[in-house]
């Protein structure tokens, strides 16, 4: 392994921070001197260093077609997340997804000894690998418990803070009534094929948003609310949307092929500028808002050329 300076994992995760920062996330001392803090490298042992504190996600767990089931989330989102969770010293936190526990031992350091941190994943490969690297960073005080997320853990709540790690379609009475008033719930909500990291506060009876953030995120397991369908013959375009949408993926089979019309909105959005607010509109104002991807091979050819191949809005 390369141990010069400029690999050091101090060195590593400095500039990972640094590049949470210029993000504009991290936006407490708190939360920027926890990220400094905890060894992100160590709950992934399996990634180089570069990988280990690279602003991306480090999958830990794959499907047998090759999707990801489990990883350590970009760290940009996860300082986001962290921003809008808003966690002090002595609060009690339920974290719905425990992926690799780094952001379990994140929440530990905000929370002091304090405080109290649970972590559940439905996983059992999951929350062992979780329970390793917690213990190997000195945070064998956090709860690993392997259950069905939407269950929570009620005999240690109430909670002052929920967090979930995994895309989730609905939001389970559990979590809402696991939540003290004026506790914080912080969820990925996946609908209309986007994912909007979304704040919300208990207040008593119902749960009032105060924040948004595009993000992406693994789906809970055992939510069936996206479905999804290829519309080209080889694969190469695909449609996602909710089951409560008609959608025939099936019959639209070959539509690409056929002749195409344009029609401008007369607005220009810039190469840097993010369109999910146009995605978010869409989604409380045109019933047939889904999210369309292509290969680069349908993108070569010219044959469906979205603005970003993976995720964008689309009407069907």
């Amino acid at each position: 392994m390369n141990t010069t300076t400029d690999s050091a994992p101090e060195t590593l995760r400095a500039r990972m921070v640094d590049t949470i920062l210029a993000a504009g996330h991290a936006q407490t001392p708190a939360v920027e001197a926890v990220l400094r803090a905890v060894p992100r490298h160590r709950f992934v042992p399996e990634a180089s260093l570069e990988d280990a504190y690279a602003d991306i996600a480090v999958i830990t767990k794959r499907a047998d077609d090759g999707a990801a089931l489990s990883c350590a989330s970009v760290p940009t989102v996860v300082a986001m997340m962290l921003d809008q969770l808003d966690v002090h010293p002595g609060q009690r936190v339920l974290e719905i997804g425990a992926g690799t526990g780094y952001n379990a031992a994140l929440l530990a350091e905000l929370v002091g000894p304090d405080g109290a941190v649970t972590t559940i994943d439905i996983d059992d490969e999951v929350t062992a690998g979780a329970r390793r690297g917690l213990d190997a960073t000195g945070h064998e005080h956090v709860r690993v418990i392997t259950r069905d997320g939407a269950l929570g853990a009620p005999e240690h709540g109430p909670y002052d803070r929920i967090i979930i790690t995994v895309g989730a379609w609905d939001l389970p009475p559990t979590w809402h009534d696991q939540l003290l008033p004026g506790g914080r719930l912080v969820v990925p909500l996946r609908w209309r094929g986007q994912t909007q990291a979304v704040a919300f506060i208990r207040e008593q009876d119902r749960l009032r948003s105060d924040r948004m953030d595009l993000c992406g995120f693994v789906p809970m397991i055992g939510q069936d609310g996206e479905k999804n369908g290829t519309i080209t013959t080889d694969g190469t375009v695909t449609l996602y949307y909710d089951i409560d949408q008609p959608i025939d993926t099936a019959a639209l089979t070959g539509v690409l092929d056929q002749p195409r019309t344009s029609a401008w909105s007369g607005i220009t959005i810039g190469t840097s500028e993010p369109f999910d607010g146009v995605w978010l509109t869409l989604t409380a104002t045109d019933p047939a808002t889904c999210r369309i991807a292509a290969t680069q091979t349908a993108i070569d050819s010219g044959l469906c050329t979205p603005a970003i191949s993976s995720r964008s809005p689309a009407l069907a």
